[in-house]
């Protein structure tokens, strides 16, 4: 996601509300599934960390208190979380904070490079080829999301709720 798009576009909280509204579906199909399985089904998130820079950290607060909503609210959701394609300034900083996870945290979260298969088959269970094409597997990418950069000046354009523009 283009978070310094919606940074200085004020669209934050359009960020934010689409990201829950997204983990809603993904805990309301996971319970579908566990129903019609008899057995509890999780999501494997991976992130393809391509574009990734060290200024890409002065957005961090902005995507912690984003991501927090989906731990505190959400933390079943997620069965694991791997970081693909992560350049090595992800991997120092990710380094660094790591040992102030919690247990858990630390077994949910796997940062690999770009050399990712067998890291992503142990941490989460999954083939590359099971992803989309521009990760090097056989789903087309047209079954994912784009994550296109945000339009400059979008943020006077949108409103949510009535609350006016960027949605905060």
């Amino acid at each position: 996601a283009d978070v310094r798009g919606y940074v200085s576009e004020g669209l934050l909280g359009v960020m934010t509300r689409g990201f829950v509204a997204h983990l809603e579906d993904l805990l309301q199909a996971g319970r579908a599934q566990s129903r019609r399985s008899r057995k509890i089904v999780r999501c494997r998130l991976v992130i393809d960390a391509t574009g990734l820079s060290l200024s890409t950290l002065r957005h961090l607060p902005a995507m912690m208190s984003m991501t927090g909503l989906g731990k505190q609210y959400f933390p079943e959701v997620t069965a694991s979380v791997t970081v693909v394609r992560a350049p090595r300034s992800f991997t120092f900083v990710y380094n660094a904070i790591e040992p102030f996870l919690t247990p858990v945290m630390k077994r949910k979260v796997c940062i690999l490079g770009e050399n990712f298969d067998e890291g992503l088959r142990s941490h989460a269970g999954l083939e590359r080829c099971c992803l989309p094409t521009f990760l090097g597997g056989l789903t087309p990418d047209s079954e994912v999301c784009a994550a296109a950069p945000v339009p400059q000046g979008l943020g006077r354009e949108v409103t949510l709720g009535g609350a006016g523009p960027g949605g905060a």
